[in-house]
């Protein structure tokens, strides 16, 4: 969400693009891959794929985003952008048995370790974090990029901050 707030008022100060986007809503269609996927691992397709990356991380959604924002709802665009995204964050191509399906089979992604670490979602988390320091790095990026956007639209005020939370607009510079 950070990454997408900060590239989005980079967009509007330098190209002037879309300045009336609601970042509230730029927020949730940014995470909105997550917000569709994770709890249908939880309450389902965990137990059986051993993932939580599901249908809105496949090109099939991502491709259909697409379409609708670059054409038939082109005022939805930013919003559009905002889900696509995800799957570029996500680097979901790394994923092929997840990201091209159902064209590679009904499959989805399985992790490569196998194991009780496995078996609950949560602990599939953790020890992901725990064991691999790149993630990391993105996730301290994602804190910089939330920082700069705080910095240049000063939301460290009250006023400012109260106008963003109302609005999902952040205050003009």
């Amino acid at each position: 969400m950070a990454y997408t707030w900060l590239a989005l008022d980079l967009a509007q100060e330098q190209l002037g693009v879309v300045p009336k986007a609601d970042y509230r809503l730029v927020g949730l269609a940014a995470t909105g891959p997550d917000l569709f996927d994770k709890p249908l691992a939880a309450f389902y397709f965990y137990r059986r794929y051993k993932s939580a990356v599901l249908f809105a991380h496949t090109l099939l959604v991502n491709l259909g985003v697409f379409w609708l924002a670059a054409g038939r709802f082109r005022p939805l665009a930013v919003y559009g952008a905002a889900f696509l995204g995800h799957a570029l964050l996500d680097r979901l191509w790394l994923f092929p048995n997840t990201f091209y399906w159902p064209l590679r089979g009904w499959r989805f992604h399985v992790w490569g370790k196998q194991g009780s670490e496995q078996s609950e979602i949560g602990k599939a988390y953790w020890y992901a974090f725990t064991r691999r320091p790149e993630l990391w790095g993105w996730e301290l990026g994602g804190l910089v990029a939330l920082l700069l956007f705080v910095w240049r639209r000063r939301l460290y005020r009250w006023p400012n901050l109260r106008q963003f939370l109302r609005t999902g607009q952040p205050p003009v510079r």
